[in-house]
Formats: C-alpha cells, structure tokens, sequence
C-alpha cells in the first residue's frame, strides 16, 4: 500500500475515467427497465455496469410504485436492506478486488477539493488487486502491476480507476530484479487465487438479487394481467 501523499499524487497523473460506451450490465437473467433491455455480458470477466446499483434501486422503486402485496413489499425493503450494507463489495469484488478491512487501501477517505477530478464534499473507498495471472506472466519480469478502483462514496459507484506500475530493485546490486524472487511469486499466486474467489463468490450474489429484483417485477408491473395499483378513494 502507498503512503496517502504518494497515492495522491499518483491519482491525480494517472487517473482513468469510466467510459460509460464500455461498460455493460453483469446480470443473470434479461430485464426490462423504461422500455430497454439488460444485455447479458457474453464473458465472465466482463465487468457490471458501474450504475448498476442506482438501476437496480430503480428497479425495485418502480414495482413499488406500481403496487405490491405485503410479502412482495418486505422481500424489496430487504434486498435494498442488502444493496445498502454490501454495495462496496458488489462493485469492487465481482471484479475481483479483495474487500476485506486488512486488503482495501482508503476508506470513505475525504477528497480534498483540487486534488482529484471528483465533486466536492465526497468520500471516496479505494481498492487494489494485482493484474495479471502471476503464473502466466510476472515470472520472468521484474516488475508487477496493480489495478485500482476508486468509489464514490457520494454517488455509491465506481468514479475512477487507474494503474500502479511497481518494480522490485535490489538495493544490493543497485539494479532491478532480473526475476520476481520465488517467495514474492508464493504471495502473488496465493492473492490471484483469492481474487478469483472474490469474484465468483461477489457475482453470485449479483446473479442472485438479479433474479430476485427481477421476481418482483414478474409479480408486479411486469406480469400479464399487471393493473396498476392507484389506491382508493371514499365516495
């Protein structure tokens, strides 16, 4: 981990915003929101669209505005009851980034307005995780690089990400590693295993609220005898 002053420096030089054109849903099943459809990602690294939350949330309101029988209601409050306490680790581990208290790098850290391109007041939770496959590629190289995302605390979706490029020097011979040390690779392919356990389990749990919100549109707005719910009134 960078000392806050040099990850500071290095956010601002090297920060890559999103491009919302490459970013697409990771869902498990197809569902309709205002007229589109939800395309299901054609590869498991694809990562979720970074307002997946916001839509999900949208999702959920709309069936309620429709109108929802009691049981329907509790089982809606209980999945944005989860969105509200996991939305962190929906985002960054289905993508593989270890969330845990001992792996993420700032937490709801305060963005100093000029610092970075972000609105001011926000808070923003960062997440690290190494790239690429270590057993396919840092072997033979003296240098490693680690992936970022930043979250907006603010807007509860990832605002940025960038690159850490790192080189492993030795001080003794004054120059850089021919080869990653044995014990340095150990480390890195016990992390890769974690972060691919990261993800699967995260995205899991994507595929199982996907089914879940889209159940509740089934059983609402969405069915074929749907009649909305516009309360009554006392004549």
């Amino acid at each position: 981990m960078l000392p806050q002053p040099a990850f500071r420096v290095q956010l601002s030089a090297s920060i890559s915003l999103y491009s919302n054109g490459t970013r697409r849903f990771f869902s498990a099943t197809s569902a309709a929101l205002n007229g589109q459809t939800i395309p299901i990602p054609d590869s498991v690294s694809t990562p979720i669209n970074p307002r997946w939350l916001t839509m999900t949330k949208r999702r959920i309101g709309k069936c309620m505005m429709f109108g929802m029988k009691p049981a329907q209601i509790d089982e809606g409050g209980k999945i944005l009851q989860q969105l509200a306490k996991e939305w962190r680790e929906l985002l960054a581990g289905s993508e593989g980034f270890l969330t845990d208290k001992k792996r993420r790098s700032l937490y709801r850290h305060n963005v100093v307005w000029g610092e970075q391109p972000m609105e001011s007041p926000d808070k923003i939770t960062v997440y690290q995780k190494l790239i690429p496959d270590p057993s396919r590629h840092l072997s033979a190289q003296s240098a490693f690089r680690l992936e970022v995302m930043i979250l907006s605390e603010a807007h509860q979706r990832p605002a940025a990400r960038c690159f850490e490029d790192i080189v492993i020097y030795d001080y003794k011979k004054n120059r850089k590693t021919v080869n990653i040390p044995p014990f340095v690779m150990e480390q890195f392919e016990t992390m890769w295993k974690q972060q691919e356990q990261e993800k699967e389990n995260w995205r899991r749990r994507i595929a199982d609220i996907e089914n879940r919100v889209r159940n509740l549109e089934l059983e609402s707005w969405d069915r074929a005898d749907a009649v909305e719910d516009n309360g009554s009134a006392s004549q």
